[in-house]
């Protein structure tokens, strides 16, 4: 073959680069209801639902129901939960009035930490998409 006429193109799509591959695949079931959401999701944002799926999973920002911080709140809930339960106790043991402010001031506290951990939780509830 004469070395001034050009090789010709084979046509087709170039190949990727290794770091660009996708060689791992992932399973996921759904239920009927699940996937036709699924579904009707990508359709509206016009993408097969196998890309919709896999920029979901990569590019969604997906939030701890509880955090650490919670569960340290929950658990000095509950400590102030017992100590409420046991004055109760004594002041009906005893019959104690003077009881009643303590009693009060610990409800009080209660009621706010309580308040907070629900507009919390309904603020940053776990996004769906």
């Amino acid at each position: 073959m004469p070395e001034n006429i050009p090789a010709k193109n084979k046509g087709g799509r170039p190949k990727k680069k290794s770091f660009q591959k996708k060689s791992k695949t992932v399973g996921v079931c759904f239920s009927e209801r699940e996937y036709a959401a699924l579904k009707l999701r990508a359709r509206k944002a016009n993408l097969p639902i196998g890309v919709y799926c896999h920029d979901a999973v990569l590019y969604a920002k997906v939030t701890e129901i509880v955090t650490k911080e919670d569960i340290s709140v929950l658990k000095s809930l509950t400590n102030m939960g017992n100590n409420l339960n046991q004055l109760v106790k004594l002041a009906h043991t005893y019959r104690l009035i003077s009881l009643q402010n303590d009693v009060q001031n610990l409800l009080i506290t209660i009621k706010e930490i309580i308040n907070k951990l629900s507009d919390d939780w309904k603020n940053h509830k776990r996004k769906k998409f």
